[in-house]
């Protein structure tokens, strides 16, 4: 996300979609892939929107989570599908929990990975504003938007931190594991939100005065293409 954010600075170039077109490309994932059926209408709904967090992963050239995603799926559909209807039992409940946890919830992640390694910070506050969503929205989800990036970065340090003093695996056990790699990303989590809380309120965010911004933000032809399809998809689920 750093790097993304650094990118921007530099060549300006935009985001592969419009942050309003990613937020319901969440929303409309999320609905379809945890409330559709395995059948009838809904799983070609599902199938859709099994079909559009791997294309964002293709876009932005993550080409090793893009072939474990659409192997995961495979694995899931084949469940779901075949596997479930040949087991009965305890095998059988077992399958279904496996697939279902897989097929219902993993797209979503993925789908939300992708909008936010792909939109800035300054992008996507400048969409909300012309939405006109209050700043008491639009702050939190800002905030949202760096703080799971940068808390990624602190594990990363701390498990650094491990590794340099010879912490690693299993030998102290599970116990001293969780220990000294959760408490310090439990503090580190409270430190991060505070400082990201008041960055945000720093930069103006807060203010009653309308901000500028530098980044460009608009409807370009797949933005229209993908609203087209993801209205067709939602007005299809809720009808059918």
């Amino acid at each position: 996300m750093q790097a993304q954010v650094d990118t921007f600075r530099i060549t300006g170039e935009r985001s592969i979609l419009d942050p309003r077109v990613g937020m319901l490309a969440i929303l409309t994932v999320s609905a379809v892939m945890i409330g559709g059926s395995i059948t009838g209408i809904d799983f070609w709904l599902r199938l859709v929107c099994c079909v559009l967090p791997l294309l964002g992963l293709v876009a932005l050239r993550r080409w090793r989570f893009a072939v474990v995603y659409a192997a995961l799926y495979a694995f899931a559909l084949m469940m779901e599908g075949a596997v479930f209807q040949l087991t009965s039992g305890a095998f059988n409940m077992v399958v279904m929990i496996l697939g279902g946890l897989i097929s219902r919830f993993f797209a979503p992640v993925v789908m939300g990975y992708c909008v936010m390694q792909s939109t800035t910070v300054a992008e996507f506050i400048a969409a909300m504003e012309r939405m006109h969503v209050p700043s008491a929205v639009t702050i939190p989800l800002s905030v949202m938007f760096r703080f799971f990036p940068t808390i990624a970065e602190e594990n990363g340090a701390i498990t650094e931190a491990m590794r340099m003093r010879q912490v690693s695996g299993m030998r102290r056990g599970l116990v001293k594991r969780m220990e000294y790699e959760l408490v310090p990303v439990m503090m580190s989590t409270v430190r991060i939100s505070d400082e990201l809380s008041q960055a945000a309120l720093t930069k103006g965010l807060g203010g009653d005065t309308r901000r500028t911004h530098i980044c460009e933000v608009g409807f370009r032809a797949r933005d229209y293409v993908l609203l087209v399809l993801l209205s067709a998809v939602l007005v299809l689920f809720v009808v059918t």
